[in-house]
């Protein structure tokens, strides 16, 4: 997938984090854990989208 960028949803910040390109097998493992910068807490991003778990479609 590449960089992508997600609004913090604590923040309100836009931040650049970097997933792999490997596909998930399953639909199950389609969200990834990351470290926010902005606010050093845990969010899940979806590996196929780059969207944040539980994000408004815009």
């Amino acid at each position: 997938m590449g960089h992508v960028i997600f609004k913090c949803p604590q923040t309100g910040l836009n931040v650049q984090h970097w997933l792999d390109e490997a596909e998930p097998d399953n639909p199950s493992s389609a969200y990834e854990t990351v470290v926010c910068q902005a606010c050093n807490r845990l969010h899940f991003i979806n590996r196929l989208s780059g969207k944040l778990l539980g994000q408004q479609e815009e």
